[in-house]
């Protein structure tokens, strides 16, 4: 029943006034899911948003907290204020019965051992040099992966390219033996055996979408995208490596090897530091005495406290040795490191050699060769001079063919890319 009630009217009247408004929300809403859905990205579009990956933001907050610990470790200490009565009377605190009684105020402040603050200082901003390298390295490594991952979703698209090709040859290789078998040139068997050889292209068809699900799902991840994008489906152009020999003098500027350094610099100014706590800090100390009896003087005093690191066996020395076996160590990681991506760096170039000689061969001569065989097995077939088990060889060849030089153009591609990674140069970009 319709009720004509005053502020049912009203109600009714506000509601109308919204439905537009709702549903404009609701059509912009579901505009930008869709648009972020159907984000089309190239590789290089890729490139420039994975600046934005969560693991580069916490990198930055690193390098900037090791800042601010730099510029705060490389000053004294906060001084001491001290207040005070002096020579009270316990009888009846008096402060006006007994000369020596009086309030005071002092002042003190600690000077650590010489040199000791600024070497701090020093420590701590190697220590956010060797950040900054480390979050250079990340965003290398970042874009190694997403390479990694944009290749491999790049071979499932032209695989599936080759399995719908090889359909069509499965097809012709299927309808030739039906009208072998029509004519009694042929086995119902070898009709089976190729339409079974044309249906199982399915299964590697699925296998082919679940793999490249996976790398469009890492693209997802790298991105920070809520929804796997749409991809440019064009190979990444790839100009050849200069010679090995190039790329190797190239590592020290790698930034895992500047973060190494600064870390081994680091070090070795801590052991400076700790050599510094051998020396004695000084406390230089002040204070200003009130006496309340009538005809006394006020006093002033004035005195310097020094530590006496005497004894240092059990403690500065074992400071000292812990400090330089951190320094040894962190030399030692710089040489680990820097034979490390020597011998990853002559593996991806010897790699890409082999991959790049093998896809030429492949692109060239391999694949065409392996359809001309096939063309000529199944005219031989048609014509009742070839036998079946041939005709599918050839085709099975012309897929394995084909898949192979895929792989090869898939492993020249990916040796590229981690021979552009391992000799990515950090030049000191603040974050």
């Amino acid at each position: 029943m319709k009720s004509n009630h005053p502020v049912c009217t009203r109600l009714r009247s506000q509601l109308r006034g919204l439905v537009p408004v709702a549903l404009a929300a609701i059509l912009s809403v579901s505009g930008l899911a869709a648009a972020e859905a159907t984000t089309t990205l190239t590789l290089a579009d890729a490139e420039h948003r994975i600046s934005k990956n969560p693991s580069l933001a916490a990198y930055r907050q690193k390098i900037l907290a090791l800042r601010h610990q730099a510029i705060a470790a490389a000053q004294l200490p906060d001084p001491h204020l001290s207040l005070g009565a002096v020579d009270l009377p316990t009888n009846n605190f008096s402060m006006n019965q007994q000369q020596m009684s009086m309030l005071s105020v002092g002042l003190s402040q600690t000077f650590p051992p010489f040199g000791q603050l600024t070497l701090r200082g020093r420590q701590l901003r190697m220590e956010a040099r060797a950040a900054s390298a480390s979050k250079a390295e990340r965003a290398a490594e970042l874009r190694w992966l997403l390479q990694q991952s944009w290749i491999q979703a790049l071979v499932g698209h032209d695989e599936m390219r080759i399995l719908v090709r090889q359909e069509q040859l499965a097809r012709l290789t299927e309808q030739a033996a039906t009208a072998a078998y029509r004519a009694g040139r042929a086995d119902e068997a070898d009709v089976l055996r190729s339409r079974l050889a044309r249906v199982a292209l399915e299964n590697e068809k699925d296998q082919i979408r679940s793999e490249q699900t996976v790398a469009l799902a890492r693209i997802t991840e790298l991105l920070g995208l809520s929804a796997p994008p749409q991809l440019v489906w064009r190979w990444p152009h790839a100009a050849p490596p200069p010679a090995l020999s190039l790329l190797i003098a190239r590592i020290p500027g790698q930034p895992t090897l500047q973060a190494a350094a600064a870390n081994e610099g680091a070090a070795r100014v801590s052991v400076q530091v700790a050599h510094r706590s051998l020396l004695p800090s000084i406390t230089v100390s002040t204070s200003y005495g009130q006496d309340f009896m009538p005809g006394s003087p006020n006093w002033l005093s004035v005195g310097v406290n020094l530590s006496l690191p005497i004894f240092p066996g059990d403690r500065q020395d074992q400071t000292i040795a812990a400090a330089q076996e951190q320094e040894m160590a962190a030399v030692d990681d710089y040489d680990e490191q820097r034979l490390r991506i020597a011998r990853e760096l002559r593996s991806a170039y010897a790699q890409y050699q082999a991959a790049d000689a093998e896809y030429k061969r492949g692109q060239q001569d391999l694949t065409l060769l392996a359809t001309q065989t096939y063309s000529a097995e199944l005219n031989d077939f048609r014509g009742g001079r070839g036998r079946f088990q041939s005709v599918l060889r050839a085709q099975n060849t012309v897929l394995t063919t084909a898949l192979e030089t895929l792989t090869a153009r898939r492993d020249r591609a990916l040796a590229i890319a981690q021979l552009d990674y391992l000799t990515t140069q950090y030049r000191g970009v603040q974050p």
